[in-house]
């Protein structure tokens, strides 16, 4: 009986621990190796003809978890990085963490990138990368004392969907450079009396998201006025002055000039905007 091998490419295979990055601070030591759990729940598809037979399963949602444990206890400010429903109390050169009850608070308003690096590859090398980019601790999360070893923070992180995008994303594997289609802004359209213009629309990737935004004049004075800029999904974005160059604030997702034409905007002129965040073909 003739005997078969498998193609091996050791390349390709890894054993190394990571870094975990979440919001951009660094978590520290860890131990007992960083867990991805990756489920596309699927709903099972019958008829009645064929009884209890299943014919196909379709996708019915998905759940990302990823397990850490970190040894770093004693540092309070990642705790607070971790938790930040908690408040951290500081007095001096001491610090302490305060729990108290967060009835209603959002999951998702908290959640930020959690970010696993590596660490047999360089900094700059991205290619074995996970990223998650709406992380936020479960209640799961726990405090691991004994007597026979050292004391873990096990934290247990659930991934949101980010539906600044379409479709919504939750994890990317690999340098998140790679395909990217860069956040774009169509042509501003414009309903009024003014006959003014809205020029030099500038998105950024990562952080533009996919919304109409609108800047509508809230005050008319000759040659000029000023306009109230609101992001459908971002929300309210900051006061643009006719003649000199707006960048909105948290977030940034555009900047752009609104220039005086030579018949005056009135109080409700709106020029619109629809911007796509950056996504992957």
């Amino acid at each position: 009986m003739p005997v078969s091998f498998s193609t091996l490419a050791p390349s390709q295979m890894e054993l190394t621990p990571v870094r975990v990055t979440f919001k951009g601070i660094d978590l520290g030591g860890t131990k007992k190796n960083a867990t991805v759990s990756i489920e596309a729940m699927k709903a099972e598809i019958k008829a009645d003809q064929l009884g209890d037979t299943t014919i196909d399963r379709r996708v019915s949602g998905h759940k990302f978890t990823v397990t850490t444990e970190i040894t770093e206890f004693r540092n309070k400010d990642n705790w607070k990085v971790v938790f930040p429903w908690m408040a951290e109390i500081v007095s001096g050169g001491n610090k302490a963490m305060y729990a108290s009850s967060q009835i209603g608070r959002s999951d998702l308003a908290d959640a930020g990138v959690l970010l696993l690096h590596p660490l047999s590859l360089p900094d700059a090398d991205f290619s074995g990368d996970l990223k998650f980019y709406l992380a936020i601790a479960e209640g799961k999360s726990e405090i691991v004392y004994g007597p026979g070893e050292q004391i873990t923070l096990k934290i247990v992180w659930n991934i949101l969907p980010d539906t600044s995008v379409v479709p919504a994303r939750f994890m990317f594997h690999g340098d998140t450079a790679i395909g990217l289609v860069a956040a774009s802004a169509g042509s501003p359209s414009f309903v009024g009396t003014g006959n003014g213009t809205l020029t030099g629309v500038a998105v950024y990737s990562g952080i533009t998201v996919t919304e109409s935004i609108v800047a509508t004049a809230v005050t008319a004075v000759a040659n000029g006025g000023v306009f109230n800029v609101n992001g459908s999904v971002s929300g309210p974005l900051g006061l643009a002055t006719v003649g000199i160059a707006f960048t909105s604030s948290n977030p940034s997702v555009i900047s752009f000039t609104i220039n005086d034409g030579a018949t005056d905007f009135i109080v409700g002129d709106a020029f619109t905007i629809a911007t796509t965040a950056a996504n992957y073909a």
